[in-house]
């Protein structure tokens, strides 16, 4: 979420960076955050002392992309959560962040006009590849989520379920074929076990939002229409773990 278009990309960190980054890109990955903010961040999100280190950096990175990368960009929902809360710090914020960036980073709502989502879905893509091309490394996946990774890997069809419960319908009808019920039987025990199955099914994980690598929100990545963050683009989420409007909060990012 940033439209800084001032911004030249002088200041993009290359693969080397982390061995010989720019004065800009050193503040940055070196800044230092109130104690108070990293204490919320705890306590309002219940992560971990580690994820919350985790997440902090991730938001150095993306205040990097944001200052140098000379495009809009968009934070994942975990990120955005810094940004949000980091916000409410005003002096930490304006006085000791602003004067080290080329411009003032605004974090501008979107305007729910038609198109948004799509823009926005784009857009966090396209964050995506930034960050790969800046710092020489993929964004990590728990942080970053990459709808074109999480396409529910290794799900298998459930037609294969209905075996158990057919067998079982067989080999009662074969026991009662004597009887005149027998076809009823079969059909009961089918139904049953069917039955049985699908109420023990087990639901789809969902991450501990305590947890050391879990995105802070869940399986649930992206934001719906009307929510804060963008880091869905027709991937494994959006409000929900399938495609999403992304942006609807805070979609226009940083303008000076």
């Amino acid at each position: 979420m940033h439209t800084l278009p001032s911004f030249s990309r002088h200041g993009t960190v290359s693969p080397s960076a982390t061995s010989d980054p720019s004065p800009l890109t050193s503040a940055l990955l070196d800044y230092t955050f109130p104690a108070a903010l990293i204490d919320r961040l705890q306590a309002e999100h219940r992560w971990t002392p580690a994820l919350t280190l985790r997440a902090l950096e991730e938001y150095r990175r993306f205040l990097v992309l944001a200052a140098t990368g000379g495009s809009p960009v968009t934070p994942s929902k975990l990120v955005d959560e810094v940004w949000h809360l980091h916000l409410t710090f005003t002096r930490d914020y304006w006085e000791r962040l602003t004067p080290l960036l080329p411009a003032p980073l605004h974090h501008e709502p979107a305007n729910g006009q038609p198109g948004d989502a799509a823009r926005y879905a784009d857009q966090y893509l396209s964050t995506l590849n930034l960050y790969a091309e800046t710092f020489g490394t993929q964004p990590p996946a728990d942080l970053w989520p990459d709808p074109r990774q999480n396409r529910a890997p290794g799900r298998r069809p459930n037609w294969w379920r209905w075996l158990i419960p057919l067998a079982a319908a067989m080999i009662a009808w074969a026991t009662f074929a004597w009887s005149s019920f027998a076809v009823i039987i079969a059909l009961g025990v089918l139904v049953v076990v069917g039955i049985a199955l699908a109420s023990g099914s087990p639901e789809t994980p969902r991450k501990d939002r305590n947890s050391d690598g879990g995105s802070g929100g869940g399986e649930s990545y992206g934001a719906s229409a009307g929510g804060d963050s963008c880091d869905s683009g027709g991937g494994d989420s959006g409000g929900s773990d399938g495609g999403s409007s992304c942006g609807g909060g805070c979609g226009g990012g940083c303008g000076s």
